[in-house]
């Protein structure tokens, strides 16, 4: 039988109970997103072992993912980003059939999710790179909901071999016809928009409840990273040696310099200095900080 909080968590009511009853973390789910192969699943790893869960058993992949929202992301994905062509959309720009149902059957997967939530859990959410692509209607559900927001460097991700996101969503995203599964001029222009608007929407909406991290940042000061992700989610800080573990650089950070050919490099660099320089991102590497903001859309 499901427990009466993973039926009521996804309502006002429900999360209004929870603060009443001195559990409103409860309604805060955190929500881990980025473009594919980004760093979410190390991320991930930081908050289970910080006490967040994150689901387990066959809820998740093996890299993490939660299994329960996939169907509804490949049912409704497309279908929002025809009628936005942009991450960055209210939810009352949609018509009204396909806010009611995406909506709805959100909900549902919560409740499904929260189901597999053990009771001494407060703090729980769930990692699943697309939801980057929903955050407006996940945060429909949770009001309070935290976002962290994984960003990799877009010349890496165009040479990434997890090309999922661009195969499935490029067309509906950028509004024109995909050729090939491996194009890394086209790959990392969905790297661009995506991440450009999924920022600024959540800068907008969620202040003080988003958080950016660039995957080369945890890799190379995952001490410095983890104590900011701690804070954000008001975690014991006691906490992070256990956090991070054996966080470690992968070694395919910065691939980009070994596999893209100049000619390739100068147009993907041209094509997407905004989005680039936006994440810090320069023409030789990345500069030290990432800018606590990204610019506002042309």
């Amino acid at each position: 039988m499901t427990r009466p909080s993973a039926t009521l968590l996804p309502t006002g009511i429900g999360q209004t109970l929870a603060c009443m009853l001195g559990r409103g973390v409860m309604a805060e789910p955190v929500i881990i997103c980025a473009t594919g192969g980004s760093g979410t699943r190390a991320m991930r790893v930081i908050l289970e072992r910080a006490g967040v869960f994150m689901g387990d058993g066959d809820a998740v992949n093996n890299v993490g993912d939660a299994m329960p929202f996939e169907q509804c992301l490949d049912d409704y994905i497309n279908a929002v980003m025809t009628e936005t062509r942009s991450l960055d959309y209210r939810l009352d720009s949609l018509s009204d059939g396909l806010r009611k149902r995406v909506v709805g059957d959100f909900s549902s997967c919560v409740r499904h999710w929260l189901a597999g939530r053990p009771r001494a859990a407060a703090r729980w959410g769930w990692k699943n790179p697309r939801a980057m692509y929903v955050l407006p209607v996940i945060r429909a559900i949770f009001p309070k909901m935290r976002v962290i927001h994984m960003v990799r460097d877009g010349r890496d991700m165009a040479v990434s071999t997890n090309q999922w996101q661009f195969i499935k969503h490029y067309e509906a995203v950028l509004g024109r016809e995909r050729v090939g599964d491996d194009d890394p001029i086209e790959s990392c222009r969905l790297w661009s928009k995506a991440n450009l608007d999924a920022a600024r929407w959540a800068e907008r909406e969620l202040p003080g409840r988003y958080l950016r991290v660039r995957l080369e940042d945890l890799a190379q000061r995952p001490w410095d990273v983890g104590r900011e992700v701690l804070a954000f989610l008001d975690l014991d800080q006691r906490q992070l040696d256990h956090a991070i573990g054996e966080i470690a650089e992968p070694p395919s950070l910065f691939r980009w310099r070994r596999i893209i050919p100049e000619d390739v490099l100068e147009t993907i660099q041209n094509e997407n200095h905004a989005a680039l320089e936006a994440f810090g991102y320069l023409a030789d590497g990345m500069s030290e900080r990432a800018p606590s903001r990204v610019p506002a859309a042309p």
